[in-house]
C-alpha cells in the first residue's frame, strides 16, 4: 500500500549519494528511525526527501526493502511514483513488515539514467513512546544505564541513536529507566523501540501546560512560570511546546502512547503555599493530556504512574496519588506503575535520596514494562477488520467540490474544501485532512472500495472517491472514515461505497420485502458489497454498520414520501436478511438540504417519514444533517441546491455526524 503524503520530518542527511546530475537528501526514514506499526504484523514507512535540484525531466522515485544483509534483501524494486520536472520534493508512505533493522536502498530515475541514489542502513517498524515527566523520568539516576539488544533507539529532536543513557532531549546526564524499560519490551514483542524523552527536572505539572494556563500559587521552582496581570499565576508554556514539537515530527499516530512520571514537586513542599492539592493536580493534568491531544489532533494514550517520593521521612503524597489514580478510574489516562514503593536500596545516596539508583532504575524500568507489556499485548491481538457500507445516491456519491474555484462556474472557489480548511466554521476541525505538504492524507489503518461506472477503485482513503473520478470531490465517505478510523486505530476498516445519483427507493432501490418488482439498484448494491466483501476474504472481518443517505428522488413525490416509511423498514431488514446480521446497526441520515423546512411542505413531511421509518426499527439511528446547510453564496455550485450546493464543509460535517453516531451505536 502506497498513499502520497505525510508529515515529514527535519531535513536531515542521513547518507547520500551524488550519481549524475543530482544528488538526493533523505528526511525520512534516518538512520536507526523507529515507525510506529499500525498491527502486529506491520506499519507505514515514510520514505521523504529532496533531489539537491529541481529535476530537468520527469523522474521515478524508486526503493529496495529489505534485512540488513544484502544476501537476504528483496531484490525488487518498487516505483513509489514520481518527482515532476521542476520539482524536487518527494513523499510517499510504504506498508512494510514489523522488525528491524531494515535497510532501504532509495534512487532517483530519470530516462535510464540514476541521477540519486541513498542508502539507509537501520530502520525498524515496532513500538515509540514518549517519555514526560520531571527527574525521575530523564536522566538524573544514580548510574547510566545501557541496551542489551541493540534495537532500541532514542531521539534528539534531530537524529536517532541507539539509547545508552543519557536519554537525549531530557535533563540530567545520569542514568534512566529507559534502558532497562526498552530492554524488556524487546524481548518480550521481538521488534525496535523507539524513545523520545522529554523529562525535566523538578518541573511542577504546572510547568508543563500550555501557555497562558493559570493557576492560584507557583511551583517551587519559578523560571518556567510568570505572573498574571490580574492575579495568580501562569505556565511560560515552554516546557509544553518543546513537547508537543517533539512529539509531532513523529507525525499522527507515530508513537504508541505517553508514558508521564512526575508529582514530587507538586507534593509535600517545603513551602505550603507551594503544593498542589490533588484535586488541582488532577485538573492540570487533565489539562495537559487534553491539550495535546487536541494539538496532535489524535487520542494518544498517555500512561500516569504514581510519584511523589522525596526520602525515607517524606514517602509520598497520598493527596497527589489519589489524584493520579483518579484519572486512571476517569478513563482519561492509562494506570502506570507505582514507583513510590521503590524505597530502601531502590534510591540513590544510601537509600537517602529522591533519585533512583542503579538497581532502582533496573526496577522502575521493570516496573514500567510490566504494564506497558500487559496493555500492549491486549492492544495486538489480531481483531477482525470494521466494514462499514455507505449507501443512498447522489449526495452519498458526493457533490463536494475539493478545489476547483473558476470565477463564474465555481463561484471563485467559495465553500470548495481547500478554501473551508482556511475560511469556513469548521476550518479548525479539518487540519487533520491535509499535512504540512498540503496533501490529502487518512488515517493508516482506513481503505475504500467504490466502483465509479464500470471500474473499481480502491485504497486508501482520500479525496476523490465519488462519481467523477479523479480528486474533485468528496462525500460524507471523508470524515466518516477520519472518524471510525480514529476510533477503531487498532482495528483494519474497510469503507464499501455504494451509490448512484437520481435513485429512489420506491422504484430504484425498492427492496423484495415491499412486493413489486425488486428495484434494479436494490440488486446492484447487493452485489456491490457483496464483491467488496470478497475483496476481504483474505483476512477476516466483520459487518459494522450500514449508512444510507438518500431521499431526494422520494421526496419530490408524494406517492413516494407517503411509502417511504415502510419500505425504509422492508430495506434495512432485507439487507440483514441478505448478509446475515441481525441487529446491523444502522444510521439514517436526514435529507437536509436547504436547512430549516417550511412546515407542510414536501421536504418537511420527508423527513418525518425518514425519521418514522427508522423509529420502527431497532438498532437504526436517525441522524440531523439540515444544520450543516451552508447558503449558496458561500458555495460552488450556486445552483445546485438539491447537492448542497456542492459545499464542502456540509459534506464533511454530514460524514462527522454520521460517524460519531456510529461509533455510539457500536457502544450502545
Amino acid at each position: 500500500m502506497i498513499l502520497r503524503g505525510f508529515v515529514s520530518g527535519i531535513l536531515c542527511s542521513v547518507f547520500f549519494l551524488c550519481i549524475g546530475a543530482h544528488a538526493m537528501i533523505l528526511s525520512s526514514p534516518l538512520d536507526y528511525q523507529v515507525f510506529q506499526r499500525s498491527n502486529k504484523s506491520s506499519g507505514s514507512l515514510v520514505i521523504a526527501g529532496q533531489l539537491s535540484e529541481p529535476a530537468l525531466e520527469l523522474t521515478k522515485i524508486q526503493v529496495k526493502l529489505g534485512p540488513r544483509q544484502p544476501a537476504q534483501s528483496d531484490k525488487r524494486v518498487l516505483t513509489l511514483g514520481v518527482v515532476q520536472k521542476g520539482e524536487s520534493h518527494f513523499n510517499f508512505k510504504v506498508r512494510h513488515f514489523s522488525g528491524g533493522w531494515h535497510r532501504l536502498d532509495v534512487r532517483a530515475v530519470a530516462g535510464e539514467k540514476i541521477v540519486g541514489q541513498a542508502i539507509v542502513e537501520h530502520f525498524g517498524i515496532g513500538e515509540v513512546f514518549v517519555i514526560a515527566g520531571q527527574s525521575n523520568s530523564a536522566n538524573h539516576g544514580e548510574q547510566k544505564q545501557k541496551i542489551n539488544i541493540q534495537k532500541v533507539s532514542t531521539f534528539d529532536g534531530k537524529a536517532w541513536r541507539i539509547a545508552d543513557d543519557p536519554q537525549p532531549g531530557a535533563s540530567g546526564r545520569g542514568g534512566s529507566f529507559i534502558p532497562p524499560f526498552a530492554n524488556e519490551l524487546v524481548k518480550k514483542f521481538n521488534v525496535p523501540v523507539g524513545i523520545v524523552s522529554t523529562g525535566v527536572g523538578a518541573t511542577s505539572v504546572r510547568e508543563w501546560l500550555p501557555e497562558g494556563e493559570r493557576f492560584p500559587n507557583p511551583p517551587t521552582i519559578m523560571n518556567k512560570v510568570v505572573s498574571h496581570p490580574q492575579g495568580g499565576w501562569m505556565s511560560k508554556g515552554e516546557v509544553y511546546r518543546n513537547l508537543i514539537s517533539r512529539i509531532q515530527f513523529l507525525g499522527r499516530y507515530g508513537f504508541r502512547a505517553v508514558l508521564w512520571h512526575q508529582g514530587e514537586s507538586d507534593a509535600n513542599q517545603k513551602d505550603e503555599s507551594r503544593t498542589l492539592s490533588g484535586k488541582l493536580y488532577e485538573d492540570y493534568l487533565g489539562k495537559l493530556i487534553k491539550a495535546t491531544r487536541k494539538d496532535l489532533n489524535w487520542e494518544c494514550p498517555w500512561f500516569v504512574a504514581q510519584a511523589s517520593y522525596h526520602t525515607p521521612e517524606d514517602p509520598g503524597s497520598e493527596d497527589i496519588r489519589s489524584a493520579q489514580r483518579a484519572l486512571w478510574k476517569s478513563g482519561l489516562a492509562l494506570e502506570g506503575p507505582d514507583t513510590d514503593s521503590l524505597m530502601g536500596k531502590n534510591r540513590d545516596h544510601d537509600g537517602k535520596g529522591v533519585h533512583f539508583s542503579g538497581k532502582g532504575l533496573r526496577a522502575h524500568g521493570r516496573a514500567w514494562a510490566d504494564k506497558v507489556e500487559l496493555w500492549l499485548s491486549q492492544e495486538l491481538q489480531e481483531k477482525k477488520a470494521l466494514v462499514f457500507v455507505l449507501a443512498g445516491q447522489s449526495n452519498m456519491q458526493g457533490q463536494g467540490v475539493v478545489s476547483m474555484d473558476h470565477e463564474k462556474y465555481y463561484n471563485a472557489g467559495k465553500g470548495n474544501l481547500v478554501w473551508s480548511m482556511e475560511n469556513s466554521q469548521s476550518r479548525d476541525k479539518m487540519k487533520h485532512l491535509r499535512d504540512e505538504q498540503g496533501e490529502w492524507v487518512g488515517p493508516p489503518n482506513v481503505r475504500i472500495r467504490y466502483k465509479q461506472k464500470d471500474e473499481v477503485r480502491s485504497g486508501p482513503l482520500t479525496v476523490g472517491y465519488t462519481g467523477y473520478g479523479g480528486s474533485s470531490h468528496i462525500g460524507p465517505e471523508l470524515q466518516f472514515g477520519h472518524v471510525v478510523g480514529e476510533h477503531f486505530q487498532d482495528r483494519e476498516v474497510h469503507l464499501i461505497k455504494t451509490a448512484w445519483g437520481g435513485k429512489s427507493l420506491f422504484k430504484d432501490f425498492r427492496p423484495p420485502s415491499s412486493k413489486g418488482e425488486t428495484g434494479e439498484y436494490y440488486t446492484k448494491m447487493v452485489e456491490e458489497i457483496r464483491a467488496g466483501l470478497d475483496d476481504f476474504s483474505s483476512n477476516a472481518y466483520e459487518l459494522g454498520g450500514f449508512i444510507w443517505m438518500q431521499g431526494w428522488n422520494d421526496m419530490v413525490s408524494q406517492e413516494a414520501t407517503a411509502e417511504y416509511a415502510k419500505n425504509l423498514v422492508n430495506f434495512v431488514a432485507d439487507l440483514r436478511k441478505e448478509f446475515s446480521v441481525k441487529n446491523l446497526p444502522v444510521i439514517v441520515g436526514e435529507l437536509g438540504n436547504g436547512g430549516e423546512a417550511k412546515p407542510g411542505s414536501g421536504m418537511a413531511k420527508f423527513r418525518k417519514a425518514q425519521n418514522d421509518g427508522v423509529k420502527k426499527i431497532e438498532q437504526a439511528w436517525f441522524v440531523s444533517t439540515k444544520e450543516f446547510a451552508r447558503p449558496p453564496e458561500l458555495s460552488p455550485n450556486i445552483g445546485h441546491g438539491h447537492h448542497w450546493y456542492g459545499n464542502a464543509e456540509s459534506y464533511f460535517l454530514i460524514g462527522d455526524a454520521l460517524g460519531r453516531e456510529m461509533i455510539r451505536a457500536l457502544n450502545r
